[in-house]
């Protein structure tokens, strides 16, 4: 006979206050998890000045820049191999905890940095605290909570990483100090690191504490919408649950036609390691070659494509709500493929339109942008259901992260030394967005019949087994 676990209070499938708590813990660690994706990048004119080319050391960048790359797949082999195969044993508290403090201990490892070498040991360091915790945790939370309105959930809680753009935008220039201040400190910017790692703490540790509990039914709650058909319920513990184990996941073409598809945006995306080089040339190039403008003008741009980020990815998680995953990608990809092919004309436009032209376009770039962390988790949650999303997200989740990491020398080669443009590179993203956005369908699609007529097969023969009990 099938067991009954009755919990109290009775679960609900409806919104409560411990669902926004839950998704607020998330929002606050992801605003932490800002500093490998936004924050160390704001060190790199300080660690230049210390190491750099015309320095002692007279280390080239591209050097330098190699602990960026070490960092990015030291997150995808935690995620994927580490942490994958200990969240089902430990569960995301332990491991969100864990890895907040290797963060903050290689945020320490840089502040003491003063050869390459430590920098890709702390790159390395931060990577593994990073992949077990952040890239994996927040989005096992929204998932176990958020059926309905889970698109705006996960638009909401990545949205977090912009919020903390922002933020180390303005303290790490506020520690390092300007350069050309006959004051300045060339190690001043190391504070930076510590007050950094003292923040993550500061962050993580009250949110897991006492905003996160890993799944509804600890509470006697349900996931927001759980009602749906093939939904959980916690008081019958039982009962089949929709979608693939982990061992059917890695067997399943669909899994790794989304795991495809996200490598691929990924590459795509690592074209903003190269955009801030080369769109402050087009701002303050002389005519015709740039705009001749200050450049302030193109901070404002880069501030514009900041702040586009924090509106859009609620905005794509509406679109997924209401209209669906293909609508939802194929309107911001879009526009993003008109980014890239508007690029190369970029300052004529400015100086034949208007300087208002080149900035709204920033916004199209960010619309792109903020499928990287929005997409993948939808895509993942809806191939493969909820049975063991946890798990076979550290797979899918470290997809898009692989891809930037490939990405960033790929858009070397597409550099033109004559032209000082990537102009080839341009007009072959917006070909590749369009597969991503057929191969990433196609297998969520594929993905989901498959785990549907699995679970149909299971229900019915836990139906059956009831019925002769």
């Amino acid at each position: 006979m099938a067991t009954s676990v009755t919990t109290t209070p009775a679960p609900t499938g409806r919104m409560t206050s411990r669902h926004w708590s839950v998704a607020a813990g998330a929002l606050i660690c992801m605003i932490a998890a800002s500093v490998p994706l936004s924050g160390v990048s704001f060190f790199h004119p300080y660690i230049f000045l210390k190491m750099g080319p015309g320095t002692a050391q007279d280390v080239p960048q591209s050097a330098i820049l190699l602990y960026f790359t070490l960092m990015m797949l030291s997150i995808v082999a935690s995620m994927m191999f580490i942490g994958g195969p200990l969240l089902p044993r430990v569960g995301t508290k332990v491991l969100m905890l864990v890895g907040s403090g290797i963060v903050a201990g290689a945020l320490v490892i840089f502040s003491l940095a003063t050869t390459p070498t430590l920098l890709y040991v702390a790159g390395v360091v931060l990577g593994l605290g990073y992949g077990i915790s952040y890239q994996l945790c927040p989005i096992v939370w929204v998932n176990n909570w958020f059926v309905a309105r889970k698109g705006l959930v996960v638009g909401l809680v990545t949205g977090g990483t912009g919020i903390g753009g922002i933020v180390w935008s303005y303290l790490v220039p506020a520690f390092g100090g300007n350069p050309t201040d006959p004051a300045f400190n060339v190690d001043g910017y190391r504070t930076a690191y510590l007050v950094m790692a003292v923040i993550v703490l500061a962050l993580t540790l009250p949110a897991v504490f006492f905003l996160v509990v890993e799944r509804p039914s600890q509470v006697g709650l349900m996931a927001l919408g759980a009602l749906e058909p093939g939904a959980r319920l916690s008081a019958d513990l039982s009962r089949p649950v929709p979608g693939f184990t982990f061992a059917q996941a890695l067997r399943s073409v669909s899994l790794w036609m989304i795991f495809g598809a996200s490598v691929l945006l990924g590459i795509v995306h690592a074209a903003a390691q190269i955009m801030a080089p080369y769109l402050t040339g087009q701002w303050t190039n002389p005519v015709p070659d740039g705009m001749g403008q200050p450049v302030t003008m193109f901070s404002t741009a880069m501030m514009i494509w900041t702040l586009g980020l924090l509106i859009l990815k609620p905005t794509l998680g509406v679109l997924n709500d209401k209209f669906g995953v293909l609508a939802a990608m194929t309107i911001t990809l879009s526009m993003q493929a008109a980014f890239f092919l508007f690029l190369p004309h970029y300052a004529a436009a400015g100086n034949s339109i208007g300087v208002w032209l080149p900035l709204v376009a920033m916004l199209f770039m960010s619309a792109g942008m903020s499928n990287g962390t929005v997409q993948p988790p939808l895509l993942t949650a809806k191939a493969v259901g909820q049975k063991a999303f946890g798990k076979i997200w550290s797979v899918t989740g470290s997809a898009y992260t692989l891809g930037m990491a490939l990405g960033a020398p790929i858009w070397g080669l597409f550099f033109d030394e004559t032209t000082r443009s990537y102009d080839r590179g341009f007009m072959i993203a917006p070909v590749a967005l369009a597969v991503v956005v057929a191969v990433a369908v196609i297998g969520m699609n594929r993905g989901r019949a498959q785990h549907m007529a699995l679970y149909e097969k299971e229900l019915a023969e836990f139906e059956a087994a009831g019925a002769r009990v």
